[in-house]
């Protein structure tokens, strides 16, 4: 009595405050931000686009610059290219002038070399006057015109020695410039009579002390009248600058023309009359922009550069190139901006407005916080699909993305939120659970400590007495058998208190499994197969074992341990044992039979234990083999919730496993394999129980 007393304080107590603490602790938790849909940010004001930063402004400016150099080299190659041009088509007219020049000279000792040939063909014997004078030397060709007749003539013996001198020049023309007798003393000391006496004939320019003359020598036979010995004819003709000043005019060109000799000579004619002692055959000089002057060597009648002519070409083609250049900038110009001005209106069209409303487009998807709206992709001016249009599509396509995106992150917020409240109800729970889970060990106790097998005893033994009345008979057999029945309850009400203790750690046990699945913790261990299964079995619901056949195979106890959270892999059992027994149900075979079996495979080098589990239920179609794992997807008609198979592959997968079915089809049952990997060697000796 005292027991049940104590039993009765307990239970009591119990009922006072379990509850109330469940109560305090069952209190509504405050719901949880992130349980609501959220709420996006309102949007930043549209950045502005700067005027200087504008494609408006910055193509024109850009296409304005890129004119102005192009305009720049165009005009400055034109510039290089056609002046060049004009120049050398300038020293080649100079040069034409030149040789033009240099034949009039050549024709006037043409004919001085014609009066030559006539008077060395007339050398006879020597014939003396009165005063013993020697005949004239200068027998004229009445063929050849009076104006190339020589003037002057030299006759220099075998030796190079003069002999005899004559002029032609009754006036004294000659005389005023220079005495015959000096000139031909002078020509006495040149190289040209021995050049004649060695056979040559000999014509050309000669400058007496800066009075030009135009000269020819020839060598006379032996037996002349000059001498045995041969001699030497030297014919010479005043070259006036008159006569140089009438070529000039009559061929209408601009020719100077003087003596290498010269004393004090410009710098310039020095430096060209020295190249073209060397051998160079025209020498030109920019003295300035307006004159361009080209210069060309005469030889003498010595055979070596001694005469230096000047062509001054006033440079009116250079007015010209610089016109054309000038004109041709102009044009350039004019068709630049043309050409700016349509490119700008092609960029406008082409580009600018477009991108000016897809980019108007995209503020306004902005404005509106990315609520579904999509672009409108605009095609070229032709229709054509460019790269404008690519570009706006892919946008298109990217906010489309993004839109699912914030979609599913909305979804994935909100489930967070209800994750969170799941998680302070999942306390709550736990909560309720430990004060269920006292009652039931009080309830427990008080059943253990009320004696029934005592009063069962009594009431038997009060029964079997012989003294008693026929009513205290009866109603001590009345007792015993009530205490039977009692008895039977009891034990029936012990066997649910315990069966409700099991579940109890069970959920418990779930529980915190996952807030340890929650906080991250490695709650991975070595695990034999066959303990995990017959768990698994013995909590299933009462009765099962009675409607079907379930069948262990030996091949549980024979698979290496596996590495695996227990309690997660006891709750995968669990669904996967539960939905075989109702595929049995739903298929109604004779008998329903439900095989757990094991072996051991290799997965990409990994070792890995398949645990099937058969059964001959309403099995599945091909399709369904993979959709009985997706969320809420479920093959029980009117009630499941199609979240027991995708959690078991999710959390499966998270322990490195593998979770899969195998069907031949409707109503030919199915096996659900999980696939765990084998613990290494290693870590089942470092195991408690290993």
């Amino acid at each position: 009595m005292e027991a049940n007393r104590a039993a009765a304080a307990v239970m009591n107590d119990n009922s006072q405050t379990t509850p109330r603490a469940a109560a305090a602790d069952c209190r509504p938790q405050p719901r949880s931000k992130a349980s609501t849909r959220p709420v996006l940010p309102e949007p930043a004001a549209p950045l502005a686009v700067r005027p200087l930063h504008s494609l408006a402004l910055q193509v024109p400016l850009l296409l304005v610059i890129a004119l102005s150099l192009v305009v720049s080299a165009g005009a400055w190659g034109l510039r290089a290219i056609v002046l060049r041009s004009f120049e050398r088509l300038e020293v080649a007219n100079a040069e034409l002038d030149l040789r033009r020049f240099a034949n009039a000279i050549n024709y006037e000792e043409r004919g001085l070399e014609r009066q030559l040939a006539y008077a060395v063909d007339h050398a006879g014997p020597v014939s003396h006057g009165g005063d013993g004078a020697p005949f004239d030397v200068l027998p004229l060709d009445p063929s050849v015109a009076t104006s190339s007749s020589p003037q002057l003539a030299c006759v220099f013996d075998g030796s190079g020695a003069l002999v005899a001198t004559d002029s032609d020049d009754p006036t004294g023309a000659v005389l005023q410039r220079i005495n015959p007798v000096d000139f031909c003393s002078d020509a006495e000391s040149r190289p040209m009579i021995a050049e004649v006496l060695g056979g040559a004939g000999v014509a050309g320019l000669y400058d007496a002390d800066g009075t030009f003359f135009l000269v020819a020598a020839a060598p006379l036979e032996p037996g002349s009248r000059y001498g045995e010995a041969g001699a030497v004819l030297l014919l010479a003709r005043l070259f006036s600058s008159e006569e140089i000043g009438e070529i000039v005019q009559r061929m209408a060109i601009n020719i100077d023309f003087w003596s290498m000799n010269t004393p004090n000579l410009d710098v310039l004619e020095a430096a060209a009359g020295a190249a073209l002692s060397l051998g160079a055959p025209f020498i030109v000089n920019r003295r300035s922009e307006a004159v361009l002057q080209v210069y060309w060597a005469f030889e003498g009648a010595d055979g070596e550069p001694a005469f230096l002519a000047r062509a001054n070409v006033f440079r009116d083609l250079r007015e010209i190139g610089d016109e054309t250049v000038l004109l041709s900038a102009l044009a350039m110009t004019g068709v630049g901006i043309a050409t700016i001005l349509f490119s700008l209106l092609l960029v406008r069209s082409l580009m600018v407005k477009r991108l000016t409303r897809l980019t108007g487009q995209l503020l306004a998807i902005r404005r509106d916080a990315l609520g579904g709206r999509r672009l409108r992709v605009d095609h070229g001016p032709l229709g054509q699909r460019d790269e404008i249009s690519v570009l706006a599509g892919e946008f298109d396509t990217l906010l489309g993305e993004l839109a699912a995106t914030t979609r599913q992150l909305a979804d994935v917020s909100y489930r967070a939120g209800r994750a969170e409240v799941t998680e302070g109800s999942l306390h709550n729970i736990g909560n309720a659970l430990n004060s269920l889970l006292v009652s039931a060990d009080a309830a427990r106790a008080r059943l253990e400590a009320g004696g029934h097998a005592n009063i069962a005893q009594a009431t038997r033994e009060l029964a079997e007495a012989g003294n008693l009345t026929e009513r205290q008979g009866k109603l001590a057999q009345y007792a015993s058998l009530a205490a039977a029945e009692s008895a039977k309850r009891y034990e029936a009400l012990r066997a649910d208190i315990e069966r409700i203790i099991l579940h109890v750690n069970r959920i418990e046990d779930i529980l915190e499994s996952q807030r340890r699945l929650d906080s991250d913790k490695d709650l991975a261990v070595v695990s034999a197969l066959l303990p995990l299964v017959e768990s698994a079995v013995r909590s299933l619901p009462d009765g099962t074992a009675d409607s079907l056949v379930i069948r262990l195979d030996d091949s549980l106890a024979l698979q290496p341990p596996v590495v695996c959270i227990r309690s997660v892999v006891l709750q995968v059992l669990s669904n996967l044992l539960v939905n075989a027994t109702e595929a049995i149900t739903q298929a109604a075979p004779r008998p329903g039979v439900l095989t757990i079996a094991a072996s051991t495979v290799v997965v990409d080098g990994m070792p890995m234990a398949d645990l099937a589990v058969t059964d001959n239920g309403i099995g599945l179609e091909e399709d369904e083999l993979v959709k009985i794992f997706q969320r809420y997807y479920t093959t029980k008609r009117g009630r499941g919730h199609g979240i027991g198979l995708h959690w078991s592959a999710n959390v499966v997968a998270s322990m490195g496993g593998h979770l899969f079915a195998r069907s031949d089809g409707k109503g030919k049952g199915a096996s659900l394999h999980l696939r765990l990997p084998v613990a290494p060697p290693g870590m089942i000796s470092a195991s408690p129980g290993g």
